[in-house]
């Protein structure tokens, strides 16, 4: 199934029906998912796992999760270094910080491996290897194609689609 993303809201394919929107809060990295009709249907947020070391800058501390609007875990997503840039392989480099490409899945039981080839184009993988998701930048006509292969609901299309932003943000610089 094929899904686009424009400024927050999912549509189906390249119609009009909107099925969810995304919508952030003020101060911090969450954000919520909502019906069409305003119901708050999950939200997202990036916590530590260890909150002593949460100024560590160090993304193995960090642990992205999906809830329901109960706050019941529906997914959660562990990033990770680059390969080649982790900092037990290169140590940690003086003017930015190690690059961010990845993050191990888990919804529903089921672990995935979300990986971002570049800013504008990432995948999810399942345990064999098979392309489940596929998210892409449209170009100048803005927005992103979803492309679904396994059948997941609107709410964790948009969990998903944030945990790709999350990514995207590691990557940023950071100014001091």
């Amino acid at each position: 199934m094929q899904y686009t993303m424009k400024a927050g809201v999912l549509y189906q394919g390249d119609s009009q029906i909107a099925l969810a929107k995304i919508k952030s809060v003020l101060i911090g990295s969450q954000k919520k998912i909502y019906k069409v009709t305003g119901e708050l249907l999950s939200e997202t947020s990036i916590r530590y796992l260890d909150e002593s070391k949460a100024s560590a800058g160090d993304v193995r501390n960090q642990e992205y999760i999906l809830t329901d609007s109960e706050g019941r875990l529906l997914g959660c997503a562990r990033p990770g270094y680059a390969e080649g840039d982790s900092p037990e392989e290169m140590g940690w480099p003086i003017c930015r910080m190690p690059r961010v490409d990845r993050a191990h899945v888990s919804a529903g039981g089921i672990e995935y491996t979300l990986t971002m080839h570049n800013s504008q184009n990432y995948s999810l993988t399942d345990a064999c290897h098979a392309e489940v998701l596929r998210i892409m930048h449209r170009g100048i006509a803005g927005g992103w194609t979803l492309e679904d292969n396994c059948g997941f609901s609107p709410e964790m299309l948009c969990g998903i689609f944030i945990f790709c932003r999350y990514i995207e943000q590691e990557n940023e610089f950071m100014i001091v």
